[in-house]
């Protein structure tokens, strides 16, 4: 267990301040996709099957489904 330790808290300095920078369409991104059409997918996916487990399936694989589409239209387009 102390190797653990040392491990994770070997790299950093206790008196280091660090800055993360998140540009504002990530999370707007983030907020159209996790939070609105979540419950969207959900709610659909449950009105279609009325299974709440097959619901929330839907709605992780809609989500990610969703961030990766631009990934497919590069590759179809081959840029």
């Amino acid at each position: 267990m102390k190797a653990l330790i040392t491990r994770f808290k070997g790299g950093h300095d206790p008196h280091e301040f660090r800055v993360y920078v998140i540009q504002s369409s990530t999370l707007k991104r983030f907020v159209v996709m996790e939070i609105i059409l979540g419950p969207i997918v959900y709610n659909v996916a449950l009105y279609l099957c009325h299974n709440a487990l097959l619901a929330g399936v839907s709605t992780w694989a809609g989500t990610e489904g969703l961030k990766r589409l631009p990934l497919v239209f590069r590759r179809i387009a081959g840029t």
